[in-house]
């Protein structure tokens, strides 16, 4: 696998940055099916344990490209985290799919992308608009923006700032407990609460529905993060979409034997389609 390092520059000067993975005997003049990437929550482009490097890796040995860019306050990328909200995160999305389609080698009608948890997110968001090929989606993290959901998040992510100022209070609503934090320290960078507000917003079963491509949702029996019936749900929501569990999988497939399960099932969806 090569590595090709680029930078994409936002309009505010920030700089994402990513990679480019080719098959070994890449030929420029050549036009391959391609994979696009989108990290999760507080990820990067590599995955914990390497785990989009890995697989990566898997789908450039059997002849497709791979982009993966670090999203902005994330990884190497510029930018703050304390910022990120999911319209930031569309917005570069959407650069990212256009930074692929203006490379040569990149065939236009086999660009397919692959979002892990809130990258999952990303990708549902937005594939109605921009039209790939074909979704992958791995543990989405499709229920995350529901309230009840948030509630527990802002109780459990930002009660450390909360409770230091005695301000949860029993049967709060969720409007009246994001009004009481302004930001959180989630394991060392800090998050304002216009994430939550912003992420409320979205209506990601509304737009899966608009997408037509087809779609391969997997997730973990093990995943404590995302449940199974917000992934059927999803499944349910998208007009040709298939829905998998991986046995003893958790939600970052932490298992080398379950990763190659991931990558050999991934494979073979993208390969029926190319």
């Amino acid at each position: 696998m090569k590595y090709i390092y680029q930078e994409i520059r936002k309009a505010d000067g920030i700089i994402l940055r990513g990679v480019i993975n080719t098959p070994d005997d890449f030929d420029a003049n050549k036009k391959y099916p391609t994979a696009i990437f989108f990290h999760g929550f507080g990820g990067d482009r590599n995955g914990s344990t390497d785990f989009r490097i890995q697989h990566s890796q898997y789908l450039t040995d059997r002849g497709f490209v791979t982009i993966r860019f670090d999203f902005s306050g994330s990884g190497e990328s510029d930018g703050s985290f304390y910022d990120m909200t999911v319209s930031r995160e569309l917005e570069e999305a959407e650069m990212m799919n256009d930074f692929a389609k203006l490379k040569y080698f990149v065939d236009k009608d086999k660009i397919f992308w692959i979002g892990h948890s809130l990258g999952g997110v990303i990708s549902t968001l937005l594939a109605y608009k921009l039209k790939p090929k074909a979704l992958v989606l791995l543990a989405p993290a499709s229920d995350m923006n529901d309230k009840d959901y948030l509630k527990v998040m802002a109780k459990t992510v930002f009660e450390g700032e909360a409770l230091s100022q005695s301000k949860i209070k029993a049967g709060q609503s969720f409007d009246e407990l994001v009004a009481s934090i302004r930001d959180a320290d989630i394991g060392g960078k800090r998050l304002h609460i216009n994430f939550l507000l912003d992420f409320i917003l979205k209506d990601i079963y509304g737009k899966a529905k608009e997408y037509e491509g087809k779609v391969q949702i997997l997730r973990g029996n093990k995943d404590a993060l995302v449940f199974r019936d917000a992934n059927e749900k999803l499944q349910k929501a998208f007009k040709y979409a298939t829905y998998e569990e991986i046995d003893q999988a958790d939600h970052s497939f932490t298992n080398e034997d379950v990763r190659n399960i991931v990558f050999s099932k991934t494979y073979e969806f993208l390969k029926n389609l190319i």
